[in-house]
């Protein structure tokens, strides 16, 4: 037995000499003896923890055939996914103005229709298999929410589906929060909906200069008056996306949730990440000149250690460190637009050069629009982090370079902020808790 290809070893508590061991591509943590993990990096690790170190992917017989069946790994996902994953976009509109919207001046009146919604459940019949055990439809805006009549029809349909085929059915909602009330929230509850993300910028100040409604109005009050009265109901997240002159304030919106009653066990999960920029020649935001075109800015580790180390501190989930499963790679995930085009990220709604085919004829080839499998090279192929990577995220090459046929190389930001966050997860032991649908995935 040798050290697995995606093993990492941090040093952990020099007084006790001990270590920790982390698979980047099993996301195990085991805390070992600095006699033991020598004898693993020397081929002399004694037979009672070779069997063990081997069950969780610390191990491997063959590095490289270890590294040909990570090559593999979507191909495995694709071969037994239970699960068809749909992202409905019903509308671009919105009661919000936020000052970062990556949807720019593209949002207005412009709704799913009901005709739309018909052909929506059309091709989710034609890809519910008998090897699908499990429906789950996202639903996505502009604001969801105004468009409580497509929700009603999309869900009650996928409900009854569900029942016919036999299979599982959920739904969630990715909402500004502003409409969630405990009407909304009752009905929608008992029509599936499994679980609600509601962003919430830092304290009060911050989020109401970043996230105001419409008319200039704040709306930090009415989110937390609707979190406050829907927590029973659904399980609800709290995300939040900061820039480089606000993220501190979000240390103090976590006090404030919990001096209000909002403590970790009535919140499923909180999650902070950075504002992008607008993409490379984009004009649809042209008074907004923040955020962030990589991970690699300094500034952006700093800011996400101190923030997930506050979010774990005070006993909040936030998702573990673990591989990535991009919606692009996986063949059963789909975007649906408002108007019934077919899309394999929401990053890239509207954008014509992105289709990926339509309700009418279904999806067309897409591996080339989409560069699938583009991390499938030597240079990948051979580095450390490829479970966490996948050659980055395809949408943030867009925004640096106005393409997505290149790599948006992690190294250097996990070399960064790896042993961190491992060790975070290390002494924050979380309880178990259903998974959070809405934790981050790449693009």
């Amino acid at each position: 037995m040798q050290p697995s290809c995606y093993l990492k070893a941090f040093s952990y508590d020099k007084a006790t000499g001990t270590r920790i061991l982390f698979s980047t591509r099993t996301a195990a943590t085991v805390r070992v003896k600095e006699e033991l993990y020598h004898a693993l990096q020397n081929g002399n690790l004694p037979a009672e923890h070779a069997a063990s170190l081997a069950r969780v992917g610390l191990t491997t017989e063959g590095p490289t055939e270890e590294q040909n069946a990570m090559l593999g790994f979507f191909d495995r996902i694709n071969a037994g996914n239970p699960e068809l994953h749909i992202v409905a976009v019903l509308n671009l509109d919105c009661n919000f103005s936020c000052i970062y919207c990556y949807e720019g001046n593209t949002k207005g009146r412009l709704y799913m229709s009901a005709q739309t919604a018909e052909r929506l459940m059309d091709f989710i019949r034609s890809r519910l298999t008998a090897q699908k055990t499990d429906l789950r439809i996202d639903f996505y805006g502009g604001e969801p929410l105004l468009s409580m009549d497509r929700i009603r029809q999309i869900a009650g349909a996928s409900r009854e589906l569900a029942r016919e085929k036999g299979t599982g059915f959920r739904f969630n909602l990715v909402t500004n929060g502003s409409l969630f009330t405990r009407k909304n929230a009752a009905e929608l509850a008992g029509l599936g909906l499994d679980h609600v993300r509601i962003t919430i910028d830092g304290t009060a100040e911050t989020h109401n200069q970043a996230r105001p409604f419409k008319g200039g109005a704040g709306s930090f009050d009415t989110l937390i008056k609707n979190i406050s009265e829907t927590r029973d109901l659904v399980r609800i997240g709290i995300g939040g996306n900061y820039e480089y002159h606000n993220y501190r304030s979000f240390v103090s919106l976590l006090d404030y949730l919990s001096h209000i009653g909002l403590t970790p066990d009535k919140l499923s999960a909180v999650k902070f990440d950075p504002v992008m920029k607008p993409p490379a020649g984009d004009a649809s935001l042209p008074e907004f000149y923040g955020g962030c075109a990589s991970l690699d800015e300094p500034w952006i580790r700093e800011a996400e250690a101190l923030l997930r180390e506050e979010i774990l501190k005070r006993g909040y989930q936030t998702p573990k460190v673990r591989p990535v499963t991009c919606m692009v790679e996986v063949d059963d995930a789909f975007v649906v637009h408002f108007d019934g085009t077919l899309y394999k990220c929401p990053a890239f709604i509207g954008k014509p050069d992105f289709a990926a085919g339509d309700l009418e004829t279904g999806p067309r080839d897409y591996s080339a629009v989409y560069h699938t499998g583009h991390w499938k090279n030597e240079q990948c192929a051979k580095c450390q982090y490829l479970p966490l990577c996948f050659g980055g995220c395809r949408y943030m090459t867009y925004v640096r370079e106005g393409r997505i046929n290149g790599l948006d190389c992690r190294k250097d930001y996990l070399d960064a902020c790896l042993e961190t966050l491992v060790k975070q997860d290390a002494k924050y032991p979380r309880q178990k808790k259903r998974s959070n649908p809405f934790a981050a995935r790449q693009g």
